[in-house]
């Protein structure tokens, strides 16, 4: 599973998600979840909780 630092510009990638395509910047990330991270999206600059598997480095 890919690790994703603050300031990584990422897209998602899940064709299931409700924000594919759209892409954002990593805001925040929690050691004791690495499997997520929090992404501030570009559209409209809401901060979303992401599965780091639904995402993919830009």
């Amino acid at each position: 599973m890919p690790r994703f630092s603050v300031w990584t510009a990422v897209q998602v990638s899940n064709p299931e998600h409700p924000r594919t395509g759209q892409a954002g910047v990593v805001c925040a990330t929690n050691p004791a979840t690495p499997d997520e991270v929090a992404v501030r999206f570009d559209s409209d600059s809401i901060v979303v909780l992401m599965l780091v598997s639904d995402l993919r480095a830009l």
